[in-house]
């Protein structure tokens, strides 16, 4: 189990705080105590200096003293009977000798030696007079080398132990009359460690109060940093469930507040974004929903050519757009001059490909180009579904031999044109035409030969006809031309033109005989008042009448004019 975030502060708090504090206890302790022993060093140094001054001026006296007897002229003439010393003090286990050489001129007479006991009557005058504390020894120490002591002016401190009892010991060095005898002032031990103890207690006391107020600081800012980041996990947490509004409280202006601030930032810019692209959708669903209807809505290429560029523009965002048919048409939409990002989409269904869409816009979003490859899809079913109604009309109004109308789309394109004149008085002229002999060429050179004679015809007719003319085939080797705003003698010329183009052509049969085939012609001019049937079968009787007559003639209806080929 993974210690919590509170538990790693705590942690972090312990190696921060507790361990450096701890460190520094020690060694101010050691510190404190070393103070203390320099502070006791110093006393006694300066106590043991008094103490050695004061033994000195103790010896100067006695000196002084034998000096004055030395010059007694009762002591040189004692001196001088028999050679002999004299001897002053008593004698003592540890005492300073003071020898005096007593001479007259530059006899020696004698020696006058005054001996100082060392004992506790002569420590504790010595003691008194250097004011020592009452808590210090002073003892007079054997020194077993005379030359192996410090002097009096290089004092240090040593560790000693008397009757069981540690003190701490400065030494004089030797003393003059006493070369193996040393001074020792003692400090005891137990009251330096107390004196350090008290203050090594004052300081732990600082330490743990120290501690106390750090470890209070930590756990505020620990509290306030484990309830910034719970409300920022909180706040993720919503914002994760779709809550946008969710913000976090920001308090002071440290880290944490700057982190607060970008993460409220953050979902303010979400909130936002999200609104965009959800603004951007509708519109976007708008648009599609909007461009598919008038996408289903016409079945002509050429209307739906502008309309996919101008609705993938728009969808996209784009600046510009240009729409390159597959038939060559260039069709351009918006700016087409401003720099940036290009993008290519090729406009096809299956194996059916209709052009290229180039956008252009600085920069494209992914969402956009979705879009766009979307409309493009959509394009691309809707002109694939024009080419098929365009394909299913021209089946619906063709012959499928010839490629000229059907009968139904005559019988159409007669009943309006009938309607027209009547309404505006123009004229039309309605041709019948049947190929001569069409029964036999078809036997004798086979269905081939006679399809090849029909479509032969029909090329002739397209050849020959005006845009606004309509020819069709009414039925077997039977075709029907309508020909608006033209009377009978234009009717009569325009038949006259098909029969002779017709007639010029040559035909090779299956037995590679060249062959002439012609075709007769009758024409009937619209009169007030007539219906289609009336009128087609004026053209027919007229049709009958050139065939009676010979054949590869055209002939006019009944009651109007007749030119014969």
């Amino acid at each position: 189990m993974r210690a919590s975030f509170k538990v790693k502060l705590a942690v972090y708090f312990l190696l921060l705080a507790v361990l450096p504090l701890g460190a520094a206890l020690w060694g101010f302790s050691s510190v404190t105590r070393r103070a203390e022993e320099r502070r006791v060093d110093a006393r006694l140094g300066a106590e043991l200096r008094a103490v050695v001054a004061s033994y000195h001026r103790g010896l100067a006296t006695v000196d002084a003293q034998a000096r004055r007897l030395a010059r007694n002229r009762s002591v040189q003439q004692r001196l001088a009977r028999k050679p002999h010393r004299i001897e002053m003090g008593p004698r003592a286990s540890l005492s300073a000798i003071h020898i005096v050489h007593v001479r007259v001129g530059t006899q020696a007479l004698g020696t006058i030696t005054v001996r100082v006991p060392l004992d506790q009557a002569f420590v504790r005058r010595l003691g008194a007079e250097a004011a020592l504390s009452r808590s210090d020894r002073l003892l007079f120490v054997r020194h077993k080398h005379s030359n192996g002591g410090p002097d009096a002016g290089s004092l240090k401190a040593v560790a000693a132990s008397v009757s069981g009892s540690h003190y701490r010991a400065l030494k004089s060095g030797p003393l003059p009359g006493q070369p193996h005898v040393e001074l020792a002032l003692l400090a005891p031990a137990a009251a330096i460690a107390r004196d350090a103890g008290v203050a090594q207690r004052r300081l732990l006391w600082v330490m743990l109060g120290a501690l106390i107020l750090v470890a209070a600081i930590a756990a505020a800012e620990g509290r306030s940093v484990v309830r910034t980041l719970g409300e920022l996990a909180a706040g993720a947490r919503a914002i994760g469930e779709g809550d946008l509004d969710r913000r976090v409280p920001v308090r002071g202006r440290d880290e944490l507040a700057q982190l607060g601030d970008a993460f409220n930032a953050m979902t303010g810019h979400l909130r936002r974004r999200l609104r965009e692209l959800e603004l951007q959708r509708g519109r976007l669903r708008e648009s599609l929903n909007r461009i598919g209807e008038l996408l289903a809505g016409t079945h002509d290429s050429d209307q739906l050519l502008p309309l996919i560029a101008s609705a993938a523009l728009e969808t996209a965002g784009a600046e510009g757009a240009v729409l390159i048919s597959e038939a060559g048409a260039v069709i351009e939409v918006g700016d087409l001059e401003s720099e940036g990002e290009r993008v290519e989409l090729s406009i096809a269904v299956g194996d059916s490909r209709f052009g290229i869409l180039l956008l252009q816009a600085r920069e494209f979003t992914t969402d956009e180009l979705a879009a766009a490859r979307s409309l493009v899809g959509q394009a691309a079913v809707a002109l694939e579904n024009a080419r098929l109604h365009h394909e299913l009309e021209v089946q619906a109004i063709s012959d499928g031999l010839t490629g000229l109308a059907n009968r139904r789309r005559c019988e159409q394109v007669l009943a309006a044109e009938i309607a027209r004149s009547e309404r505006y008085g123009t004229p039309l002229a309605v041709v019948l035409t049947d190929i001569d002999g069409f029964k036999a060429a078809n036997d004798s050179g086979g269905h081939a030969f006679g399809d090849l004679v029909l479509r032969e015809f029909a090329i002739v007719l397209r050849e020959t006809l005006r845009d606004v003319d309509l020819a069709g085939r009414w039925g077997g080797e039977e075709f029907l031309v309508l020909l608006p705003g033209t009377d009978l003698a234009g009717g009569l010329d325009a038949a006259e033109r098909i029969r002779a183009a017709f007639a010029g052509r040559d035909f090779r049969s299956p037995g590679d005989a060249d062959t002439t085939i012609t075709a007769s012609f009758g024409v009937a001019e619209f009169r007030p008042g007539l219906t289609a049937d009336p009128l087609v079968g004026a053209a027919d009787e007229a049709l009958y009448a050139a065939k009676r007559q010979g054949k590869n003639r055209v002939e006019a209806a009944a009651g109007d004019a007749t030119t014969s080929a």
